[in-house]
């Protein structure tokens, strides 16, 4: 699937992190697993429905060394998206 971010341009999804429904630290921890068996380069869309969680997801993509492409809203889901590595 690919998706378009503004001031990033079309991006290529390889995996999708649905944490929808969930609540602090959930969110968090599936995202750092999942950015611990993503392969450098990959990029990956988290779901969340949790305002709390995306506000703390950024934190844990420094610590795992992933780089936020870009935050998008659909309605009460929210769609992060980021890369393994710079």
């Amino acid at each position: 699937m690919e998706v378009e971010l503004p001031e990033v341009g079309k991006v290529k999804v390889d995996r999708v992190v649905d944490c929808k429904g969930m609540v602090c630290p959930r969110p968090q921890l599936e995202v750092k697993r999942a950015a611990s068996q993503m392969k450098e380069g990959e990029v990956a869309e988290v779901l969340i429905t949790n305002p709390a969680s995306v506000e703390a997801v950024p934190g844990i993509l420094k610590k795992t060394g992933c780089t936020l492409l870009g935050k998008l809203k659909e309605g009460n889901v929210f769609k992060l998206y980021f890369r393994k590595g710079t």
